[in-house]
């Protein structure tokens, strides 16, 4: 065989272990990454030193309200306004400097 050909051969058996490998990570790592955010809100949770009931309610709105949102932009993510986007550009004003009065 040609050794171009068997060099290029050789490197993708070489990728394809390699994803193998990254695949097999993959899950663990995901599940690494989920213990920290839950470990991170449950620690949130905890300093508000809020009743239980009180953080139910408010995921409840929480949830309420994104399902209003769903349904008011017909599934569409709201884009964020811009401060200021409805008036006019402010103009701007020229500075005088001291060695410029007349």
């Amino acid at each position: 065989m040609n050794q171009r050909v068997q060099k290029i051969t050789e490197e993708i058996e070489r990728t394809k272990a390699k994803i193998i490998e990254l695949q097999a990570l993959l899950p663990e790592l995901e599940r690494k990454k989920t213990d920290l955010e839950n470990t991170e809100i449950v620690k949130l949770v905890r300093s508000a030193n809020v009743a239980p009931g009180e953080i139910a309610a408010f995921v409840a709105s929480i949830k309420n309200a994104n399902r209003q949102d769903s349904r008011t932009n017909n599934g569409q993510v709201p884009r964020p306004v811009k401060p200021g986007a409805d008036s006019p550009p402010e103009t701007k004003q020229e500075e005088v400097s001291d060695h410029e009065e007349a």
